[in-house]
């Protein structure tokens, strides 16, 4: 259903609540607390929107219309919340706006309502959690009208939110294949990824660059089905050549050892329903080489 017009569209920055929901999630509106007269504002969710996923948190928008049917303009002067997780109490406080929010008269505004939480901040407040979790918002907004009076419109959301984490990145050791100390090397790295979460991720892309000590020595995309089952892994086989008299000395001397530095850095794109999640990974240790008898 197409809201009534005029609709003026708000930044998020004119109406801020500090908590946090997040996930392509079902999000309703509780019923109207009271029975409201034909004057009062009411207000509806009509849309939300999910941005900033990360392994940190993310932000959830909650689009709502503030219908005022009053002859006469109304002003958000404050606004108050109280939010549980999982039945327990993450925030309760009140928030007054540094400048009101004008409410035309006769019709609707839609603003909007960035609701942001923290992963860290959320588990010292509610304890361990994992998956997803259910938040319940609670609170009204006050609105001044004509000769100072008060007015005070109830709203009530809730929906459940995933908790992300990042891919874990391990590293296999290196087959050698084949091995001329003034030629190169014949090899095949593997790495492992491992998926902490309880959904399967959808891998769009995964790019990387390959160093051993300090050196370049391969770039490109990963091919092929490379998304991740939940609680599950995956390990690669990249089969390539190391040129010496390209790669230096250093690298020559490392393949002489049982272990070398090695760096493995990339980007991970990540289809979700809450859009496209971008993990980059940095990771700097020693490669143990898996060597054939005889060299």
């Amino acid at each position: 259903m197409r809201p009534p017009a005029p609709l003026n569209r708000l930044s998020p920055q004119t109406a801020c609540l500090a908590v946090l929901l997040a996930g392509g999630l079902l999000l309703q509106a509780a019923p109207p607390l009271a029975t409201a007269s034909r004057d009062d504002v009411t207000l509806t969710l009509r849309d939300k929107v999910i941005k900033d996923l990360s392994s940190a948190g993310l932000i959830l928008a909650f689009h709502v219309a503030v219908a005022n049917p009053a002859p006469s303009p109304r002003q958000l002067v404050r606004y108050r919340y109280r939010v549980r997780i999982d039945q327990k109490e993450y925030i309760n406080t009140t928030v007054t706006l540094s400048e009101p929010l004008a409410i035309p008269a006769g019709g609707e505004t839609l603003i909007a309502l960035p609701v942001k939480i923290t992963y860290d901040l959320l588990r010292q407040a509610i304890g361990p959690v994992e998956g997803q979790a259910l938040c319940d918002v609670v609170g009204e907004m006050v609105f001044l009208a004509d000769k100072a009076k008060e007015q005070k419109a109830p709203f009530a959301f809730s929906g459940e939110f995933p908790i992300f984490q990042d891919p874990e990145v391990d590293l296999l050791p290196l087959d050698v294949l084949d091995l001329t100390p003034v030629g190169g090397a014949d090899v095949v790295f593997h790495p492992r990824f491992r998926n902490p979460n309880g959904y399967d991720l959808v891998v769009q892309s995964l790019e990387y660059k390959l160093y051993f000590s300090g050196h370049e020595v391969l770039a490109g995309e990963i091919p092929g089905d490379k998304s991740l089952p939940q609680k599950g892994e995956k390990t690669f086989d990249l089969p390539f050549l190391v040129d010496f008299f390209e790669a230096g000395d250093d690298v020559r001397a490392g393949f002489a050892k049982d272990e070398f530095p090695c760096r493995f850095t990339g980007e991970i794109k990540i289809g979700s329903a809450w859009g496209l999640l971008v993990i980059r990974f940095d990771i700097t240790r020693p490669l143990k080489l898996a060597k054939k008898s005889g060299f």
